[in-house]
């Protein structure tokens, strides 16, 4: 029998803390507008259209965790700001970070489940009211939280072989000043969702773990 030697994947626990030098606008796809989605894919005709509700669309697109009832932002936002970031002129490909790099989950969404990491500082949210263009290019308007003063404390599982720790905080640095997170973010031609690494926060942890048997 063949002997079967598996390669040491060094993975390290990076644990970081981001603090947002713009607003965060959350906009979470609220069960209304699945529906539509839903019923036009299945050639349901509406009657009328629903009375809307601010507050209750405003509350409704706010990612809150079903376990600590806190705000939080999806992993999956961080993780794909990082991945935008990334570019081979910078040495760093995208798909290398898609496979190296992943956000550690501190709770989840009370509604659609989606893993969230949690702020761990920000000022209450408050309502906006801004005109969007719809599908057909017509206005209509939306109601959504704006974070102030936010920060969140994160954990991220990275391959340093891939990527070494040095390569993830200036890639996360990269992200937070030019892609950002979530609605109207720079990435898409806004101002909102920028942000910065702590740099006194130094709370980097490199706890390496095996995966497999050398």
């Amino acid at each position: 029998m063949a002997i079967i030697t598996l390669r040491e994947i060094k993975v390290d626990d990076v644990e970081l803390r981001i603090v947002g030098t713009s607003p965060v606008v959350q906009h979470k796809w609220i069960e209304k507008m699945k529906k539509q989605i839903r019923d036009k894919k299945l050639g349901v005709k509406t009657k009328n259209r629903e009375k809307c509700d601010p507050n209750q669309e405003y509350l409704d697109a706010t990612y809150v965790g079903s376990e600590t009832g806190k705000h939080g932002v999806p992993c999956d936002a961080i993780k794909k700001c990082m991945v935008n970031a990334a570019h081979k002129d910078i040495g760093i490909e995208k798909t290398l970070v898609r496979k190296a790099i992943f956000v550690v989950p501190q709770d989840r969404d009370n509604t659609d489940n989606r893993d969230l990491v949690l702020f761990d500082k920000t000022d209450d949210p408050i309502m906006r009211e801004d005109i969007v263009r719809v599908g057909s290019g017509s206005a209509d308007l939306r109601y959504r939280p704006e974070f102030r003063n936010w920060s969140i404390i994160f954990t991220v599982q990275v391959n340093t072989d891939d990527v070494p720790v040095e390569s993830l905080m200036n890639l996360l640095n990269r992200a937070g000043f030019g892609v950002g997170l979530q609605e109207m973010r720079p990435e898409k031609g806004g101002d909102y969702g920028r942000f910065q690494i702590d740099k006194d926060y130094a709370a980097t942890t490199t706890v390496s773990q095996i995966r497999g048997v050398a």
